[in-house]
């Protein structure tokens, strides 16, 4: 498994966490989580994981740094 399959994993495993917690959280929360989200279809649509990592571009991995940064200020929350 490459790594940008790796991250990809561990953020869905993420995601679905954030959602579960979403039932939880304030409107803050849901509007974070929607910012997340459309990061995250972003993400797989431009990864397109199914290419190897010597085929995405810069902007696609500053876009999963951007998103990891997202998840882990949520995460604080």
């Amino acid at each position: 498994m490459s790594d940008l399959e790796d991250f990809a994993a561990k953020m869905k495993t993420a995601r679905d966490e954030l959602k579960v917690q979403l039932h939880l959280g304030s409107k803050e929360a849901e509007q974070e989580w929607a910012a997340f989200q459309d990061r995250w279809d972003r993400f797989v649509a431009e990864a397109q994981l199914e290419t190897s990592v010597a085929e995405i571009s810069d902007a696609t991995r500053e876009l999963g740094l951007k998103l990891k940064a997202a998840f882990d200020r949520m995460r604080r929350d």
